[in-house]
């Protein structure tokens, strides 16, 4: 992502199913899909990934019966490696699109889209294994669609048996951000502190350590009211900014960055980033902050 706004993309057409959009691009996999159609073509590529993971076990499986009636045991243990090494391989495969399916968030900026998927795999879900981790992306949905207290809410109903579960580390993202929505500053500032503690849990040096040392950066800017922020907190707003790594990230420091300029710095300044074109695409929360900040220009104005 370059220090400057750059110029939106152009909208492309509408994608079928067997043909969406390349990663790189700024969009998602699933741009220009509607909901329906994005759980589709998720649900497609999951079932394909399943699918050829059969037919590797359902191979290995014969190779590794020819090998015993042969008494060919190092071949055995080749198809049996092979075995591990596929499923392995799925497990990544999975994790990877499932990181793809956020981007309708990070980079198209759609929970609505999301939160349809989600809804889905829920109900594929059938032992639930993967209910507490869906309820935390749902309950962010919630906090996008301007519904902090439905988040905290359905964040109530989350738990995980070991305390160093790494995903409690996103509860408190999600927690914190609606906290502070709510105006729950003495709330938001609890969790920051729990958030705090919950680092140790990463070992130093470790890529993991340093995105939540640099999450615990960026929230300790965000719990203060925005009239209380500083020229530092604007130095960061700019270098996350810069180095947002998605749409959403980037927008946001820049809305924000916008508000700080609307109340400390330049009107001028402030209106030229929330009038930005490359804001879009913007979700539901953040059409609500670029809004205030176009309101608060119009008034000072």
């Amino acid at each position: 992502m370059s220090n400057l706004p750059t110029a939106p993309a152009r909208t492309p057409e509408p994608n079928p199913i067997d043909s969406v959009s390349p990663t790189g691009d700024g969009r998602s996999a699933y741009w220009g899909l509607d909901a329906q159609g994005t759980v589709a073509a998720y649900l497609k590529r999951l079932r394909s990934i399943s699918v050829q993971l059969i037919v590797v076990l359902l191979a290995n499986l014969v190779v590794m019966l020819w090998a015993v009636r042969l008494e060919r045991y190092v071949l055995y243990l080749v198809a049996l490696a092979l075995t591990l090494v596929a499923a392995f391989v799925t497990r990544l495969r999975k994790v990877k699109l499932s990181t793809g399916l956020s981007e309708v968030v990070g980079e198209d900026c759609d929970p609505a889209r999301y939160r349809a998927a989600l809804d889905a795999l829920a109900e594929r879900d059938r032992f639930g294994r993967s209910a507490n981790t869906i309820a935390i992306e749902l309950a962010y949905c919630d906090y996008l669609e301007l519904d902090s207290a439905g988040a905290l809410r359905r964040l109530e109903s989350v738990s995980f048996k070991r305390p160093d579960n790494p995903r409690w580390f996103r509860v408190m993202q999600v927690e914190f951000l609606s906290r502070v929505d709510t105006g729950d500053l003495d709330g938001a500032r609890d969790t920051l502190s729990r958030l705090s503690a919950f680092r140790t849990s990463f070992k130093e040096g470790s890529r993991n350590r340093a995105v939540i040392d640099s999450q615990i950066a960026d929230f300790a800017v965000l719990v203060r009211p925005p009239a209380e922020r500083d020229a530092a907190d604007a130095v960061r707003m700019r270098e996350r900014m810069a180095a947002a790594d998605c749409h959403q990230q980037r927008a946001n420091w820049q809305l924000y960055l916008a508000e700080y300029e609307l109340l400390h710095g330049s009107a001028d300044e402030a209106a030229r980033l929330a009038s930005d074109t490359a804001l879009e695409p913007l979700t539901p929360r953040m059409e609500r902050l670029r809004a205030e900040v176009l309101s608060g220009l119009e008034v000072s104005g």
